[in-house]
C-alpha cells in the first residue's frame, strides 16, 4: 500500500503524535518519513516509544532512511520491545545503516542480552566491514543459538579476513545446524587458500543438500582443480540442483574428463541442469563432447538447443 501525503509541518505532525487517536499518530509517523527531513528524526525516535505497537513499528521502519549515533542507540534500544514486529523492524532498519563509523556504538552492545539482539547486531555489522567486528564474530561462533552464528558467519565473510579462516572452516564442517554450515561455506569463496579446498569438498558429502549445492557452487568459484572428481561425483547427487551447480563448476575448471557426465547430464529431465551442462560443455570445448551436443539441438527447450549450438562453435572455433 503507498502513501501520497500532503505536505504539512513538523509542528503539526509533532501535535498529531500525542493524539489519543493510534491511526492518527501512525500516519504521522509515515507523514515523518516522507518529510525527509533531518528535524523529523527525533519525532521518529519520540513514536518509538510510543503505547501502541503498530506506531512503533512504523518509526523503526522509518528510520531506515536516515542515519547517526542518536538513530543506531534508539534502534537498538528497540531490539528489546515487547512486540516481535516492532523488534524485526529495528533490526531490518538496524541492517541498513551504512555509515562504518557508527560501527563501534553497535559493537559496544556486543554481546547482546538475548539471542535476537545479538543476531541483529552482527547482521547490521555486515556490510560496515569494520575491522572491530572480527574478533566479536569470531566469538559468536560458538553462540547457542544458531541465528547468531548465521550472522556471526555473515560478518566473517564481508571482511574477508585470513585470520577468520579457521572458524569459517570449523563451522562448516562440524556446525550443528544446516543454515550455519551452507552459509560458512559459500562464506569461504573469498580465500584462495589450499585449505579450504578440503572444507569445501567435504561439504559435497554433507547430511543437507542445500549444504552440497552451497559446496559444488563454490568449488568453481574458487576455482579448486582438485574437486573435478569430487564434482563428477556430485552429477549423480539426488537432488537436481545439487547437479546443476556441479556442471557449472566443472564448466569453470574446464577438465575434459568431465565430458562424459555432463554429456549424460543433457538427458536430464529438468531443463535448467540440461542449460547448464550445455554451457559447461561449451567451456571445456573438448571434441568428445560434440556426440552429446549434437543430440541436444534437438532439445525440446530452445535455450538448451542454443547453449548446444553456442558450445558446438567454440569447439569448431
Amino acid at each position: 500500500m503507498s502513501f501520497a501525503f500532503e505536505d504539512t509541518d513538523l509542528a503539526e505532525l509533532a501535535g498529531r503524535l500525542d493524539e489519543p487517536d493510534a491511526a492518527v499518530r501512525r500516519i504521522a509517523v509515515m507523514q515523518l518519513a516522507e518529510t525527509a527531513e533531518v528535524d523529523a528524526i527525533s519525532l521518529l525516535i519520540k513514536a518509538l516509544g510510543d503505547a501502541d505497537a503498530d506506531v512503533r513499528m512504523e518509526a523503526a521502519r522509518a528510520l531506515d532512511e536516515f542515519e547517526g549515533p542518536e538513530i543506531v542507540e534508539a534502534l537498538m534500544d528497540s531490539l528489546s520491545d515487547a512486540d516481535e514486529a516492532v523488534r524485526e523492524a529495528a533490526a531490518e532498519s538496524l541492517s541498513e545503516i551504512k555509515e562504518v563509523s557508527l560501527a563501534p556504538l553497535i559493537l559496544a552492545r556486543l554481546p547482546g542480552p538475548d539471542a535476537f539482539s545479538r543476531a541483529a547486531l552482527l547482521r547490521a555489522l555486515r556490510e560496515l566491514r569494520s575491522d572491530g567486528a572480527l574478533d566479536p564474530a569470531m566469538d559468536a561462533l560458538s553462540d547457542g543459538d544458531a541465528r547468531v552464528r548465521r550472522e556471526a558467519v555473515g560478518v566473517l565473510g564481508y571482511l574477508k579476513a585470513d585470520a577468520a579462516l579457521f572458524g569459517l572452516m570449523n563451522a562448516a564442517r562440524t556446525d550443528e545446524d544446516a543454515e550455519v554450515r551452507r552459509a560458512a561455506v559459500g562464506a569461504l569463496v573469498f580465500s584462495t587458500s589450499d585449505k579450504i579446498a578440503e572444507t569445501l569438498i567435504q561439504g559435497l558429502a554433507d547430511e543437507n543438500w542445500r549444504v552440497r549445492e552451497e559446496a559444488a557452487a563454490s568449488l568453481g568459484k574458487n576455482g579448486v582443480p582438485g574437486a573435478v572428481s569430487a564434482l563428477m561425483d556430485a552429477m549423480g547427487d539426488e537432488y537436481w540442483q545439487v547437479r546443476t551447480k556441479a556442471a557449472g563448476s566443472l564448466g569453470k575448471l574446464k577438465d575434459p574428463r568431465a565430458v562424459p557426465v555432463l554429456g549424460e547430464a543433457l538427458s536430464f529431465q529438468v531443463s535448467n541442469l540440461r542449460k547448464e551442462a550445455a554451457a559447461a560443455l561449451g567451456e571445456i570445448a573438448d571434441p568428445a563432447a560434440l556426440p552429446f551436443l549434437e543430440v541436444a539441438l534437438k532439445d525440446s527447450d530452445p535455450d538448451v538447443r542454443k547453449l548446444a549450438r553456442w558450445a558446438i562453435d567454440r569447439i569448431a572455433a
